[in-house]
C-alpha cells in the first residue's frame, strides 16, 4: 500500500507541475537562472518532460528507467531551485528565505523519492 501511495504521489506531483508549466508559465520563468537561454521554451520543455515522466511511471515496463530519469531530471533542475533560494526570488507567493531554502531541500527529497520508485511493482 505504501508503495502505491509513493508512486501515485510522485505521478501526481509531476502531472500537476507539468500542467502548471503550460497554464502559468510566468510563475516558473522567474526561477530561470540568467545563464539558461530561451526561458519560456525551457519552461514548456520541462513541462513536457514532467508529463512524459508522469505517464511513463504508470507503466511497469518503463518504471525503472522513468524513475531513474526522473531522479536525474530533479538533479538537473536543482540549480534553478538554488538560484531562487540564493537570490530571494519570489515563487508562488513565497519570498521568505527560509521557505525558499526549504523548497530547495525538498528537491533532495524528490530526488530520493523518484529514485526509490524504480523497483515498485503493483
Amino acid at each position: 500500500m505504501l508503495n502505491k501511495i509513493k508512486l501515485y504521489g510522485l505521478i501526481s506531483i509531476l502531472t500537476i507541475a507539468g500542467i502548471a508549466h503550460f497554464v502559468i508559465p510566468d510563475k516558473f520563468i522567474v526561477a530561470m537562472p540568467p545563464y539558461i537561454p530561451l526561458h519560456l521554451e525551457m519552461i514548456y520543455l520541462t513541462g513536457v518532460i514532467e508529463l512524459i515522466f508522469s505517464f511513463a511511471l504508470f507503466i511497469q515496463k518503463s518504471r525503472f528507467l522513468s524513475s531513474t530519469l526522473t531522479a536525474l531530471y530533479f538533479i538537473a533542475i536543482l540549480p534553478a531551485h538554488i538560484h531562487v533560494a540564493m537570490n530571494g526570488v519570489e515563487m508562488f507567493g513565497v519570498s521568505s528565505p527560509s521557505l525558499l531554502w526549504l523548497r530547495t531541500v525538498f528537491q533532495l527529497v524528490l530526488i530520493y523519492w523518484a529514485y526509490s520508485c524504480r523497483n515498485i511493482r503493483l
